[in-house]
């Protein structure tokens, strides 16, 4: 008999559902696929390797651009010396499954014991857009608007890191979350595009 394998869509329950999005709770986690078919875009065990990747950088005033399950936000809020965090999220679902999921990862005192949700504001709008337009300074801007790197993203990115540089404070850090599982021709060209404000 060969042993059995849980997949979160067939075995999770659905604990909220909002357009193409929809957020699926299986073994103590929480899946995110936004949407047609099963395309996973987030998950809550990505915590440690936020936290690994954003290191000593979080400070002062937070931007983030790009929400899904709310995790990295999370991460960031966790920095005692963080102030206040500002998310910015294009997809109206994501934001919708996102506060359907708050008081559920609220209960996970083990990971999120830091957290304040005072600090924390989400605002649904083009990241780049509002990057341009905005009158506030961010001491750290953390990328994270995209599921992979490749050729398709790379040029998304770079006008991302060109705009995030004018609502940045002098001696301010902008990072970008990186894949894991980016191949190396792209690890090194998206490394490039944050020479410089890391």
């Amino acid at each position: 008999m060969q042993p059995t394998t849980s997949i979160y869509f067939k075995d999770g329950n659905i604990v909220s559902k909002h357009g193409e999005a929809t957020v699926y709770e299986m073994s103590d986690e929480l899946f995110l696929e936004v949407g047609p078919g099963h395309n996973l875009w987030a998950l809550e065990s990505e915590y440690f390797v936020y936290m690994e990747q954003l290191g000593d950088k979080p400070r002062g005033k937070c931007l983030e651009i790009g929400l899904g399950l709310g995790v990295a936000s999370r991460c960031i809020l966790t920095y005692p010396q963080v102030t206040s965090l500002t998310t910015v999220e294009l997809r109206k679902d994501i934001v919708a499954t996102h506060k359907d999921c708050i008081d559920l990862l609220d209960t996970r005192h083990n990971k999120w014991a830091l957290y304040d949700s005072e600090k924390h504001f989400i605002i649904n709008q083009d990241g780049l857009r509002y990057m341009i337009r905005t009158k506030n300074k961010y001491d750290f801007i953390f990328m994270d608007f995209y599921k992979h790197i490749d050729e398709d993203t790379l040029p998304e990115i770079e006008d991302m890191v060109a705009a995030a540089k004018f609502c940045l404070n002098d001696g301010g850090t902008i990072l970008g979350w990186l894949d894991p599982h980016t191949p190396v021709e792209f690890y090194n060209k998206f490394n490039k595009l944050f020479k410089g404000v890391m």
